[in-house]
């Protein structure tokens, strides 16, 4: 597996994001520009030239991407069923993982107060007593947060209403976490694979 992070993205410029989006294919290129504000063009832009990075220096493969959607929006390569990929952002970095299995990845920015509200809308009574009880409630939350998520980008499911009963412990026993806590830039994230 191969992971691809930038976390810086409220240093680019618009001169450096201008460079950047030169080295888009047009289709990426329309839809980094699409959006409204400075930030959101500079992850979407960073997201697909973190993946073409890896595919050039893992695979050798340089040609223009061409994504297909599966599940409720999970993106492929069209052309390398055989290489799967995962991308995620927040506005305190991007992500980007590749390998020749299934993976799914997600990365948050700590929030600075805990939702309860949302709480009990995504975490069992066990996940929310784990949160409260913590010594930081709010990088446990988004540890478990991206954990859910990346699972959920794993299988191309999408977010759904089901989410205080995801983690059973069958499924817990077929898949791995890899979760990594950036304190110092306020972001964690996870990547999820099947075991």
């Amino acid at each position: 597996m191969n992971c691809f992070l930038f976390d810086h993205p409220n240093t680019v410029t618009q001169e450096e994001l201008k460079n950047d989006l030169l080295l888009l294919p047009e289709w990426r290129r329309m839809k980094a520009l699409s959006y409204r504000f400075l930030i959101d063009q500079v992850l979407c832009t960073k997201a697909y030239l973190l993946l073409q990075r890896g595919l050039v220096e893992n695979y050798g493969i340089e040609e223009e991407l061409i994504f297909e959607y599966v599940g409720y929006g999970k993106p492929i390569l069209r052309d390398y069923p055989d290489i799967h990929f995962n991308l995620s952002h927040c506005k305190r970095g991007v992500l980007c993982v590749i390998d020749n299995r299934p993976v799914g990845c997600d990365i948050e920015e700590i929030e600075s107060k805990l939702d309860l509200d949302l709480c009990r809308k995504c975490f069992n009574d066990k996940e929310i007593s784990k949160i409260i009880s913590s010594s930081d409630s709010c990088l446990e939350f988004t540890k478990l947060w991206t954990m859910k998520e990346s699972y959920l980008k794993l299988t191309g499911d999408g977010i759904n209403d089901n989410l205080t009963t995801l983690f059973t412990k069958d499924l817990l026993g077929s898949i791995t976490f890899d979760t990594h806590v950036c304190m110092e830039k306020g972001y964690v994230y996870s990547i999820c694979k099947y075991k």
